[in-house]
């Protein structure tokens, strides 16, 4: 039976998440040989304990894990780069000339992502002479807009069935690299602007089921959910969050007490709208002194927002209240 072979980029703070869409892949798919690629930027011994304990307890499974210290060497102008870059985002660009040369595709995942159902017709696709198989955003998209692409397609980057050998052919690495320099202090999404610049018209559309975005803090967007999906949680509200939508906790929390990271806590809400949408939630789940106190944490926060901004127009002098 095929390897089907999933890679990561994480930092130390998210191996756990990782951890997590790793344990749901293999609960799906029971007997599956699988291999996961960890690029990582930092990783705590309990999660190295952890990941060993995993090939142990799942016979079919490899973790391979790569250091991002290495990785970034080859690529100074990454780590010399401008400070809103984010050096683990580009982890999935670097990775295709790292894995091993054998390896003719690879799925490359966010870590922030949950497989509930088989993703065989994933792994089967006819990627041909295609650099990657994405989703699209819904057409029109306003990205494609902004970047002025010729036509209206605009892809997700967070899941890419990556064509392996077409990729260093094209030695796409280096030309993501190249046009981020020049051009990625006008890019709002930084490499996955950069991808959609590079690879237009080299793409294969896949279902959007494989990367069903939705934010967990939205019971609406949380009713209805595809099967044989990953799901995507886009934005700052993440299923990891206390009082997220009351499905999404549900299904998420249901994969952590069946994966190794089970004493994983709920993080608390650390912005404006995930705090207040924390508060609506609890609200709605009856359980109102939590209620009171996340949209106490997000009146607070947005008070402290205005007074900055006040601040900055007066020039800290104090305004005189008019009669």
């Amino acid at each position: 039976m095929e390897e089907w072979q999933f890679a990561f980029g994480v930092d130390a703070n998210y191996v756990k998440y990782a951890g997590v869409m790793m344990t749901s892949i293999v609960l799906n798919h029971s007997g599956q040989p699988v291999c996961f690629h960890l690029a990582c930027s930092g990783i705590d011994e309990a999660d190295k304990v952890k990941l060993d304990e995993f090939t142990r307890l799942y016979r079919n499974t490899r973790i391979m894990i790569y250091d991002v210290r290495e990785l970034l060497k080859s690529v100074p102008e990454i780590v010399a780069g401008p400070e809103r870059m984010n050096k683990t985002v580009f982890l999935r660009i670097l990775l295709p000339n790292f894995l091993p040369k054998e390896l003719t595709k690879v799925i490359y995942l966010d870590a922030d992502m949950l497989c509930i159902g088989r993703l065989d017709k994933l792994w089967q696709v006819e990627l041909n002479n295609k650099a990657v198989a994405v989703s699209f955003y819904p057409k029109p998209c306003e990205h494609a807009l902004r970047l002025h692409l010729k036509g209206e397609e605009y892809f997700n980057a967070g899941m890419m069935l990556m064509n392996l050998p077409i990729w260093r052919q094209q030695k796409l690495t280096k030309q993501v690299l190249e046009v981020y320099k020049k051009h990625g202090k006008d890019f709002v999404l930084l490499e996955q602007d950069t991808l959609n610049c590079i690879l237009e018209g080299q793409v294969i559309e896949i279902s959007p089921c494989f990367n069903h975005m939705l934010e967990a803090f939205n019971p609406l967007q949380a009713k209805i959910l595809p099967e044989d999906a990953i799901i995507h949680f886009v934005n700052e509200g993440k299923p990891w969050i206390r009082y997220c939508a009351d499905e999404i906790e549900q299904l998420y929390w249901s994969y952590v007490r069946r994966s190794l990271w089970f004493t994983m806590e709920p993080s608390e809400p650390w912005d404006v709208k995930t705090a207040f949408l924390a508060g609506q939630n609890a609200q709605g789940r009856g359980e109102y002194k939590a209620a009171a106190y996340y949209l106490g944490i997000a009146a607070h926060q947005l008070m402290e927002f205005f007074l900055e901004k006040t601040n900055q127009v007066t020039g800290g002098q104090n305004i005189e209240k008019t009669k």
